[in-house]
């Protein structure tokens, strides 16, 4: 019951900091960045059991520059920290924060591909 509730609660302040991330690409001047922070999706957030932790996955636009661009937004995540601190998060501390690049829609289109091949089709069909 316990490891149920702690999930919840996890996925809950989850969704919390992925809005609040995204609020903080469309509010904050990242003003040496030479990149649109506004085409950035930010696809979950995966918190720690003790949510200290947020690993943040996203993936830019098209998935231009995408390598670059984690790395920017890890060199400047004490930006994204100090928006999380201001927000009142109804938590004793403030997450430490990572960004990762989220390949899921990569995976999803290789899959696809796999299954429209013709020999795939064949053997799903039979």
């Amino acid at each position: 019951m316990s490891n149920q509730m702690s999930s919840q609660r996890q996925m809950r302040f989850s969704e919390l900091i992925r809005s609040l991330i995204s609020e903080c690409l469309l509010v904050e001047d990242f003003y040496n960045f030479n990149f649109e922070t506004t085409s950035i999706t930010i696809s979950y957030v995966k918190m720690s059991k003790d949510l200290r932790i947020a690993n943040i996955y996203l993936m830019p636009l098209g998935g231009e520059n995408k390598i670059k661009i984690v790395k920017a937004l890890n060199e400047q995540k004490y930006i994204f920290q100090k928006f999380l601190s201001r927000a009142k998060l109804n938590s004793k501390f403030t997450p430490k924060i990572n960004f990762y690049l989220d390949d899921s829609f990569d995976e999803a289109e290789k899959i696809e591909k796999l299954l429209l091949n013709k020999n795939v089709s064949r053997d799903l069909d039979g």
